[in-house]
């Protein structure tokens, strides 16, 4: 088994530092010395195979023995947009949405949310993506953005997006909508999913005028999580990419 670590540094002739956090827990706590082999990814879909060529107190020098370019897991960017739930249960979507292959994750403000994505909040789910994207063999991180209000969503993705509400009691199913996107394969899947209140009046209305189609999942009514959870694995397996990756060697 290789050990994956994330790394913002940029290989310079054929060697990579790793530093910070992730450093710390190589040398800490896996206790990884000179002439151990792990596993970097830049986030970007790059990955490397990689020598330890010298252990310092709180960095690692590295020779790159091999590369390659993850193509996206998915044809069409998937991008979530949650009204967070509360407590331990964001780390669970987070997880989930990281393994799933989704693009994007936008906190929603709604006037029925029970969690407010402040930056604090923002910065602990992208160090989560981090830690789900090391165990999942994930190359490319799933952003996570600001917070976002539904009227301002539209300003947030592509004019072409397929445009989704997640509403238990109308609309067409997620499973239509997955089989018409393999025909129709939009370049951008947006789905708003409300909190456990759902969505007010308004903002039903809103959605509408706004070009978001509803979409059911089922005949119960889902947790915030677990409605964003089967949605994105219906749409990830439905819309799975099956593009080899691209290798080289590292110089």
């Amino acid at each position: 088994m290789s050990y994956r670590f994330f790394t913002q540094s940029t290989p310079i002739n054929g060697k990579i530092m790793l530093e910070g956090e992730q450093a710390r827990h190589a040398i800490q706590v896996m206790r990884f010395n000179a002439g151990d082999q792990i596993v970097l990814f830049d986030g970007t879909g790059t990955e490397y195979e990689a020598l330890i060529d010298q252990v310092e107190k709180k960095r690692l020098w590295l020779s790159i023995k091999n590369q390659r370019v993850a193509p996206r897991g998915i044809t069409a960017n998937i991008t979530l947009a949650v009204a967070l739930p509360k407590g331990d249960r964001q780390k669970v979507l987070v997880e989930k949405l990281v393994e799933l292959g989704v693009e994007r994750l936008i906190p929603l403000k709604s006037s029925r949310s029970v969690a407010v994505a402040n930056e604090k909040v923002v910065q602990r789910l992208q160090k989560q993506v981090v830690e789900a994207s090391k165990q999942c063999g994930r190359n490319r991180l799933m952003k996570i953005e600001n917070e976002s209000t539904l009227d301002n969503l539209t300003k947030l993705v592509e004019d072409s997006a397929l445009k989704l509400i997640a509403d238990p009691y109308q609309g067409q199913t997620i499973l239509e909508i997955s089989g018409q996107c393999l025909d129709e394969m939009p370049v951008e899947i947006v789905v708003a999913i409300g909190p456990e209140g759902g969505f007010g009046d308004g903002e039903n209305k809103l959605a509408q005028e706004l070009g978001f189609q509803p979409v059911r999942l089922g005949p119960s009514i889902l947790r915030v999580e677990t409605a964003a959870i089967s949605i994105a694995a219906i749409l990830g397996i439905g819309l799975e990419s099956s593009q080899a990756p691209e290798s080289s060697l590292g110089k």
